[in-house]
């Protein structure tokens, strides 16, 4: 039989670890749907280019990165983290740096 102690504040540790766990699934649940959008948005870019479209293809680029950072914002409110990040800020916006590197 496991046993808990109780922290100063009176919450079990077993409770906490357990809460910090229901952060991390939910925060990769919503990043797991969210990053979607931003792959979706590059696809469509890539559509409209291919039909002669390239001011939308752009369009969709920078709809891109406001999905990603948008996507990138809301994991980090889930697990209660501070909006400044620049290293997550730069990666969530790999796919749109990519995306226009392609649409040269």
């Amino acid at each position: 039989m496991t046993t808990t102690s109780v922290t100063t504040d009176g919450k079990t540790e077993a409770a906490t670890a357990l809460r910090k766990v229901q952060q991390r699934v939910a925060a990769i649940g919503f990043f797991a749907i969210a990053s979607h959008g931003v792959i979706g948005t590059i696809a469509g870019a890539y559509v409209v280019e291919g039909q002669g479209r390239h001011d939308a293809a752009v369009a969709f680029i920078a709809m891109s990165a406001i999905i990603a950072l948008l996507t990138f914002g809301g994991v980090r409110i889930i697990l209660q983290r501070s909006l400044w990040a620049p290293m997550w800020i730069a990666l969530a916006l790999v796919p749109t740096a990519v995306a226009i590197v392609w649409l040269r």
